[in-house]
């Protein structure tokens, strides 16, 4: 009678086209039965595709068909419970883009910017550059490659003229994409020109996750790293941030760090020339009360609490026993509760909250146990349709229902219990 859990469950994973994908799960008690689902749906056992053996599921070559998302269920006589799903993806990585400016100019001192548009890639490309002929895969004193996937040569001297590549390597099929032309860098002699923001050309807005590591870029020329100036919201941008030469760098973002970033750069003449950032800090979804096990007698009304959060704001689902909860005039959700009227032992089992923004998954279970009442249980005889009815007419909806002692009809909207309203 022991009620079912999960010990480890699935974990997405991305895999070449091809190999194999193996999947773990383990519940207690030892005697909780596993299975699994994919899409949603009860998946078995395909010789020489899919292959199920305990709480393991290898497929046996991934292939489109196999690629999605496979969940995991543990049950016994008390119910079922629903695992996290675990995606299963195909790396990939495309091609360049051929059409790209093959020139560019800096002058000696300043900063020199070579671009890279990386390919679509799955998962993330890690970008390298060739560099006169040899490979670079890191940052150096002098070659900063940024998390955009461009290269910022800092102080420019003649000796860093010639020929640059940009690459994409993909760390799950290791494949290696070369771009087709480079760029020719041509160093001038110092100029006063004035201050030239190089990257980014036009105001950024990012949605990044609580926690995450971020750079915001500014890439300058013809002007000291101590010339640009951050703001954040028209104030001075430091706090849990620092500098890394023109660049806006923290490791590990915050709530509060959502706002309007500006890069601010001034010249001699006294003109002023800046590049703005939006960022929205994202929070996966989090759970703050969960399910609490319920015993009842039967007829009696059960109310469940599921208080999630995040941003975006998480969709809430209920499952019983490890299936999508089918919603009636007896079983519907209100905001974040469930309820349950007129519970029945059809009613018992394992009840769980799931959300999942994307960012991140959250769920909660919680045991309904149904108790025999004094009297007969409830039985709902006829129920209210549907009905459709001409704006500000009359509309009569009927509900009966039998039991000992008789029961006690409420009606219910979509905003919860309708008031003063008779049977």
């Amino acid at each position: 009678d022991l009620t079912p859990r999960f010990i480890s469950e699935p974990s997405s994973t991305v895999q070449k086209s091809g190999e194999p994908v193996h999947l773990h799960c383990s519940a207690e008690p030892s005697s909780a039965h596993l299975s699994w689902l994919f899409n949603g749906e009860p998946l078995d056992s395909r010789v020489g595709e899919v292959e199920i053996q305990l709480g393991s599921l290898t497929i046996v070559s991934l292939s489109p068909a196999t690629c999605g998302r496979y969940q995991c269920v543990v049950s016994s006589s008390v119910g079922a419970v629903l695992s996290r799903p675990a995606t299963v993806s195909m790396a990939s990585l495309g091609d360049f883009d051929a059409s790209v400016s093959a020139a560019v100019a800096a002058e000696e001192g300043s900063s020199a910017l070579i671009g890279c548009k990386l390919p679509e890639s799955h998962p993330k490309a890690q970008v390298r550059f060739q560099v006169r002929g040899k490979w670079l895969e890191q940052s150096t004193d002098n070659y900063l490659i940024l998390p955009s996937g461009n290269l910022q040569i800092l102080n420019v001297s003649l000796e860093d003229k010639g020929s640059y590549k940009c690459a994409a390597y993909n760390p799950v099929t290791h494949d290696l994409r070369v771009e087709l032309t480079g760029r020719k860098l041509t160093v001038t002699r110092p100029s006063s020109g004035g201050s030239h923001i190089l990257h980014p050309l036009s105001s950024q807005s990012l949605s990044v996750p609580r926690h995450s590591a971020l750079t915001l870029e500014c890439v300058v020329s013809g002007a000291a790293p101590a010339a640009v100036r951050w703001l954040k919201d028209g104030r001075a941008a430091l706090g849990r941030w620092r500098r890394l030469h023109s660049h806006l760098v923290t490791d590990r973002l915050e709530a509060s760090d959502a706002g309007n970033y500006s890069c601010v750069v001034g010249s001699a003449s006294g003109a002023v020339k800046s590049v703005n950032y939006s960022l929205t800090v994202l929070e996966p979804a989090s759970l703050s009360k969960g399910l609490q096990d319920e015993t009842v007698a039967a007829g009696a009304t059960v109310r469940f609490w599921c208080d999630i959060h995040g941003s975006p704001a998480p969709p809430l689902s209920w499952l019983h026993n490890a299936a999508l909860l089918h919603l009636s005039p007896r079983h519907f959700p209100t905001g974040n509760q469930l309820h349950i009227c007129g519970v029945t032992p059809g009613d018992a089992g394992l009840y769980q909250c799931v959300a999942d923004n994307g960012i991140g998954f959250v769920q909660s279970t919680g045991r309904l146990r149904v108790q025999p009442g004094k009297g007969s249980v409830p039985v709902m005889v006829s129920s209210p349709g549907s009905v459709t009815v001409v704006a500000g007419g009359d509309v009569t909806l009927s509900c009966n229902a039998t039991g000992l002692p008789v029961p006690a009809i409420r009606w219910y909207d979509s905003r919860g219990l309708v008031p003063s309203h008779p049977a």
